[in-house]
């Protein structure tokens, strides 16, 4: 069954009917294309897989493997944050990601000329998100359609405002940003920095409540933030604290992991021990 990618999804409501009408929360990854300029019958789809944790609940998600798409993929993608493209003329587009959303109008679509028996839902709601393959087109050597990068910590201070921990953040509500270290310091318990040589990825670096310490590596895409953490730094941990912390002494910060506190830098796109 063309237009459906394998994807991981959660369920935190069962579906149990041939057309489920009361909206269910569902998590996982999804797959948006548009192949509407090309001669093809293809279009726009949005689609999603559900795990076996999401069709426990429902024989007919079982039936199908969970898989399922959107009947409205034009509104789905906006709802997603999907960066939208002029599009070129027989082009084609695709994004991945994974999201937290709602469904509803969950239906079984009978057997056509293009598809086999299968399951669709409309996308109402979308309660958390994450590109994790930003939108690429087919065409010339499958550049990004959005350009990312930024030369200085200022330049990633603006880029935050897309994030949906940053929404409303700006300049002056730090109270210091170093810009010739790539240091900025949002309040006593939440720093970022800008390692060399970095135009699209920022160390982010909190503390919750009881003061323990958390480290996460975010990649901007030119439209949204990705935590790239694990792919970034080997043998990362962020499980009740970070096995990485930021190292402010002696002028010079250091990206450091624990227990020897050996220090870090970026290159390449990843961290690599230093010396």
């Amino acid at each position: 069954m063309n237009r459906i990618v394998l994807v991981t999804a959660l369920a935190l409501c069962p579906l149990a009917s041939q057309a489920q009408v009361t909206p269910v929360v569902v998590s996982g990854q999804w797959e948006y294309r548009d192949a509407s300029q090309r001669e093809t019958d293809e279009g726009v789809s949005l689609c999603f897989r559900l795990d076996a944790a999401s069709t426990t609940w429902n024989p007919q998600l079982r039936q199908f493997g969970g898989a399922l798409c959107v009947s409205n993929p034009a509104e789905g993608a906006k709802l997603l944050g999907i960066a939208q493209a002029s599009h070129g003329t027989g082009c084609g587009y695709s994004a991945k990601g994974e999201a937290a959303v709602v469904l509803s109008g969950l239906r079984v679509l009978p057997e056509d000329e293009m598809y086999d028996e299968r399951l669709e839902a409309r996308l109402a709601d979308v309660k958390a998100k994450r590109t994790t393959f930003p939108l690429t087109s087919d065409c010339g050597n499958k550049e990004l359609v959005v350009a990312a990068g930024f030369k200085s910590i200022y330049d990633a201070i603006a880029a935050l405002k897309v994030h949906s921990d940053y929404a409303s953040l700006s300049v002056s509500d730090f109270v210091r940003v170093d810009a010739a270290s790539g240091l900025a310091e949002l309040d006593a318990s939440t720093q970022m920095f800008l390692p060399p040589g970095s135009t699209d990825t920022l160390v982010m670096y909190t503390e919750n409540n009881a003061g323990t310490p958390f480290l996460t590596v975010e990649r901007f895409d030119g439209r949204q933030w990705r935590d790239v953490s694990a792919a970034t730094l080997p043998g990362y941990v962020n499980r009740n604290g970070s096995n990485y912390y930021l190292d402010g002494a002696y002028g010079a910060v250091k990206v450091r992991s624990l227990p020897a506190k050996k220090a870090w830098q970026y290159s390449g796109g990843r961290f690599v021990p230093e010396g």
